[in-house]
């Protein structure tokens, strides 16, 4: 049978509602994992992680790192949606594969907590939503709240991520680029001895500042102590957790060397606003 384009976007509608009827069913789908690291895009390294079984976490963990230096590094957080803004709200729901492939990114992970209407029915795209935590877009701060933990970029791609909430004024004028949190877990290279255990679908975003790296993550079942401890192994000296359980989600862009296009868990929930790098495509060897 052959399915239009239309019908594989009611298909997805109907699926989507269907998963949100299993709060267990946000991981259902995710890719095999890989043994080894690979280059995807100039500048981009793509690598899993499978979990061992424990009472923190099982399956994939999905994982992305950004050199920011590297040419062509560009960042992407969405922008505030004119339609939106005129009915009081900020957004439009979205998939990431459709933000993935209408923004030619290379690689997109879900980004900041939100609220949708209606409430009574899982979100379908193109509801209008609002956003919980503060985002930076182009320079443009989507609005200011007081619980917000923000990691911004300026137009050096210099990384910032303060322990501290609300976002500073001084650091919104300088933001080009920023994503709300809830808390930084992992300061340092340490991960804070309070970090929950608890064990769920997880998204995260960490960075070496000084050495100009980006990590992008996310689990199939993890808890945030164990997402973060994760994070430092790679790498990352300061990290903090994004939207997480049926939000989380990451997709590779086309045109990637050594993984195929597409989205690698997740991805049947639309979104808010998402967190995503654009890339150069790898040289022939």
């Amino acid at each position: 049978m052959v399915i239009t384009p239309s019908k594989h976007r009611y298909a997805k509608i109907a699926l989507a509602i269907a998963l949100a009827l299993f709060a267990s069913a946000d991981s259902v789908y995710s890719r095999r994992c890989a043994p080894e690291p690979r280059p995807v895009f100039s500048g981009i390294t793509y690598g899993c992680e499978l979990l061992e079984r424990s009472e923190e976490g099982h399956g994939i963990l999905h994982w992305v790192r950004v050199e920011l230096s590297a040419p062509g590094i560009e960042l992407y957080v969405t922008p505030l949606d004119p339609s939106a803004l005129a009915g009081g709200f900020q957004y439009r729901l979205n998939w990431i594969d459709d933000v993935l492939r209408n923004e030619g990114l290379a690689v997109v992970i879900n980004g900041a907590l939100f609220t949708s209407e209606p409430r009574w029915r899982p979100g379908l795209p193109g509801d209008l939503a609002k956003g919980v935590e503060t985002v930076v877009s182009d320079h443009v701060t989507s609005h200011i709240w007081e619980h917000t933990y923000l990691l911004w970029f300026d137009d050096a791609l210099n990384a910032h991520l303060r322990p501290s909430k609300p976002p500073r004024p001084e650091d919104l004028r300088k933001a080009k680029w920023g994503i709300g949190g809830q808390g930084v877990g992992l300061q340092g290279g340490r991960v804070w001895s309070g970090s929950d255990r608890k064990a769920d679908s997880r998204t995260a975003v960490g960075i070496d500042a000084e050495r100009k790296l980006l990590f992008l993550t996310v689990a199939e079942s993890a808890s945030p102590r164990l997402l973060l401890e994760q994070l430092s192994k790679l790498g990352a000296r300061d990290a903090m957790l994004l939207d997480g359980g049926g939000s989380s989600a990451m997709a590779i862009g086309e045109g990637g060397r050594n993984l195929a296009r597409g989205t690698l868990l997740g991805g049947w929930r639309p979104v808010a606003t998402f967190f995503g790098v654009k890339a150069h495509r790898l040289s022939e060897p």
